[in-house]
């Protein structure tokens, strides 16, 4: 009814983003099962951004199988990245099923896939440096 509103009342065409905020929101309030629904809805392709927050959700509201539907996805759209195997194994070590959460690990390591270090800056106004 939204995208329907932006169509009929503002003119505006749902785009991409649109589908993937209103899938954060849903994801937000543990709506997973409507969140999918609206991703599998869509005349659009999912892009990663629509995965990521699905799959987000899901370890925010410990749902192992949307998670893992949501992290092949994911993980088919980026191959090289760390993101779906990363967030599906904190999924299941949350729920204490540690030997999935393994296998995940072996799983990223089989296909050469290396996590991202992250990093931070931090300013010191007492040295003017970061």
């Amino acid at each position: 009814k939204y995208f329907a509103s932006m169509i009929s009342d503002f003119g505006i065409e749902p785009r991409t983003e649109h589908y993937a905020a209103l899938v954060d929101i849903a994801g937000r309030h543990g709506q997973l099962k409507e969140a999918l629904d609206l991703i599998r809805s869509m005349p659009y392709k999912p892009d990663k951004a629509i995965w990521g927050a699905l799959l987000a959700a899901c370890k925010t509201h410990k749902n192992v199988e949307l998670a893992r539907v949501a992290a092949d996805a994911l993980a088919e759209l980026e191959p090289e990245s760390s993101a779906p195997y990363v967030l599906l194994h904190n999924t299941l070590a949350d729920v204490d099923q540690w030997e999935d959460a393994k296998e995940v690990r072996k799983s990223m390591e089989g296909n050469d896939i290396k996590k991202e270090r992250a990093s931070s800056w931090v300013e010191c106004s007492a040295c003017g440096q970061y």
